[in-house]
C-alpha cells in the first residue's frame, strides 16, 4: 500500500520508495575532510533502531545510506567543517546532521534533525557498510529455463517486459503471473533490499510452475506512463500478459492465473471479473476494507506511534474523510477541486493548526486526490468484484500485518461470501508474518530490511500446492 505518512518516522520510508540511490543532488562542500565511512543507530521512540551511514570522499563531499531501509548511498546536498565541527545538509528530505569528531578521529557526536524532531547520533568510523544478508535470493543454477520477454498491451499501446520462468517438463504446466502492490515497481518487486517476486517464481518455477514477472509501466523496460494510470490500467496490462501466455509453447491454457500483491490483489480481482481467461487468482494483503480506509488506520497507527494527542488524530482522521469523500462523488476535477478547497476554508482555524494543515500541505493533498489513481481506488468496490468471480480465489492474510490489518479483512469478506455460498473462494490467516509474508516480529514497516527472510517458506509452499492441487 502507499506510505502517505508525514510524520519523521515514515518519511525514512518513504526514501526508498521513491529516491533512487543514483538521483544526482549539487553538492556544496568547505573542504577539511573526514574521510571514511561512519556509522552510527538512531533511536526513534515508539518505533524502531535504524543504523544510519555516512560515506565521506576524499574531495570532502559525502553520501547518506539509510541502511535498515535499503535506500543506497544518496548524495548530501551540502557539507560544510569548521574546526572539529561538520554538518551534513539534504534540503529536500529536510536532513541536517551537525556534529563534532572526537580527537582521534574516530568518532562524530551529533544530532540528527529532520523538520521538528531531533535524536542523538553517535556515528563511529568503520571498515564498510553493514551487509544485507538475503539467503533467498536466487543463485544459479536454476532447474528450470529463464527467458526475457516484451508484451505488448494493445488496448493501451504499450510495451511491458519481464521475465518467463519455464520448469523443465515434458508435459504443459500451470502458469501465473505477478502483480505488484502500489507504487512502481519493477518485476521483481524490490523492497527494503528483498526481491520477492523472484524468490517467488524461483520456487514456483522450481515446482513445477510457469511464472511471469513483469516490470510495471514507465519502469525498466517497459512503456507508459504510471503516473497517470490506474488500478484498472495495471488489470489490463494483466490481461494482456493472460493473452501473452497464452500463445507460449509448454503453457496449460486452462490453469493460467494471476498472482497479486496489496493493491496487485485488486489488480487480480478486476482482471478475473473481465475475463475468463483467468482460471484462478491468489491475493496477497488485498484490500476488502475500501483503501481509503486502509490509509486512515495506517496513519492513525503511526499518530499513536508518536504520541500525538487523540483528539488531533480525530481531527486528521475526519478531514481525511471529509477528502475521500469528495473525491468519490461523481463530479469532475475541477469541482472537486474546488469542493475541497470550500471545506479547507470553512475549517476553524485551530483544527488546521492541530492537524498541521497549512495551504502548501493542502495544495499538494488536492494535487495527489485528484491524480487518476487516487480517485479510481478510492472508489473501488472490491467486495463486489469477489461476488462476481467464478474461478478459484485464495485470499491469504498476514497475522502481523501493520499496513492490512489481517482480522478485519478477513471478516468483511467471509460476511460477504456467506449468502452467496461461494465455495471457490478460500481466505486464510497466516500466523506469525508481516505484509511481506515474513516471519516477523511486531509486523512494523522497520523489520522489513531487518529480517533477512523475503518471504515465509510456509507460505511459498502453500501458494504452490494451492496452484497444483486446488485449482483445477
Amino acid at each position: 500500500m502507499k506510505n502517505l505518512s508525514k510524520s519523521f518516522t515514515f518519511l525514512f520510508v518513504a526514501v526508498f520508495l521513491i529516491i533512487p540511490a543514483n538521483q544526482s543532488f549539487a553538492q556544496r562542500t568547505t573542504h577539511n575532510s573526514i574521510e571514511g565511512i561512519w556509522v552510527g543507530k538512531l533511536e526513534i521512540p515508539g518505533a524502531a533502531t535504524l543504523r544510519i551511514g555516512i560515506i565521506v570522499k576524499e574531495d570532502g563531499s559525502a553520501e547518506l545510506n539509510i541502511i535498515d531501509q535499503a535506500t543506497g548511498n544518496i548524495p548530501i546536498d551540502e557539507v560544510s567543517y569548521l574546526g572539529d565541527g561538520v554538518t551534513f545538509i539534504l534540503n529536500k528530505l529536510g536532513i541536517t546532521i551537525k556534529g563534532r569528531v572526537n580527537a582521534d578521529k574516530d568518532a562524530i557526536e551529533s544530532e540528527f534533525m529532520q523538520r521538528d524532531r531531533k535524536f542523538a547520533l553517535h556515528l563511529s568510523l568503520v571498515d564498510e557498510l553493514p551487509k544485507l544478508i538475503r539467503p533467498q535470493t536466487p543463485k544459479a543454477p536454476f532447474g528450470y529455463t529463464s527467458r526475457e520477454v516484451e508484451i505488448e498491451n494493445k488496448k493501451a499501446n504499450i510495451t511491458l517486459q519481464g521475465t518467463l520462468t519455464l520448469p523443465k517438463s515434458k508435459t504443459k504446466v500451470p502458469a501465473v503471473i505477478l502483480l505488484t502492490g502500489s507504487g512502481q515497481q519493477g518485476r521483481d518487486q524490490d523492497i527494503a533490499g528483498h526481491k520477492p517476486f523472484w524468490v517467488i517464481a524461483d520456487y514456483l518455477s522450481e515446482n513445477g510452475i510457469a511464472v511471469l514477472r513483469m516490470d510495471d509501466r514507465g519502469i525498466g523496460g517497459s512503456t507508459g506512463d504510471f503516473n497517470r494510470s490506474t488500478t484498472g490500467d495495471f488489470a489490463s496490462d494483466a490481461l494482456a500478459a493472460v493473452a501473452y501466455l497464452k500463445k507460449c509453447e509448454g503453457i496449460d491454457l486452462n490453469h493460467i492465473g494471476l498472482l497479486g500483491h496489496s493493491e496487485g490483489g485488486s489488480t487480480a480481482a478486476i482482471a478475473a471479473c473481465q475475463s475468463n481467461d483467468v482460471k484462478f487468482i491468489i491475493s496477497l494483503s488485498g484490500g476488502i476494507v475500501n483503501f481509503g480506509n486502509i490509509v486512515i488506520q495506517q496513519i492513525s497507527d503511526r499518530l499513536k506511534l508518536q504520541n500525538v494527542p487523540e483528539e488531533n488524530i480525530e481531527l486528521e482522521m475526519q478531514w481525511r474523510r471529509t477528502l475521500y469523500e469528495i473525491v468519490r462523488e461523481p463530479i469532475d476535477s475541477s469541482a472537486a477541486a474546488e469542493k475541497m478547497w470550500h471545506a479547507y476554508r470553512i475549517l476553524p482555524e485551530n483544527d488546521i493548526k492541530a492537524m498541521n494543515w497549512p495551504e502548501g500541505r493542502m495544495n499538494h493533498m488536492v494535487s495527489q486526490l485528484l491524480s487518476p489513481w487516487w480517485r479510481y481506488i478510492l472508489s473501488l468496490d472490491v467486495i463486489s468484484l469477489y461476488k462476481k468471480i467464478t474461478c478459484p480465489a485464495l485470499l491469504l492474510y498476514g497475522s502481523k500485518d501493520m499496513q492490512v490489518n489481517a482480522k478485519e479483512n478477513y471478516a468483511l469478506m467471509e460476511e460477504a461470501i456467506k449468502p452467496n455460498k461461494k465455495s471457490n473462494i478460500t481466505i486464510q490467516i497466516i500466523e506469525g508474518v508481516n505484509h511481506l509474508y515474513q516471519t516477523a516480529g511486531t509486523g512494523s514497516e522497520y523489520e522489513y530490511v531487518q529480517i533477512e527472510e523475503t518471504i515465509s517458506p510456509e507460505v511459498l509452499k502453500l501458494i504452490s500446492e494451492w496452484i497444483i492441487n486446488d485449482t483445477h
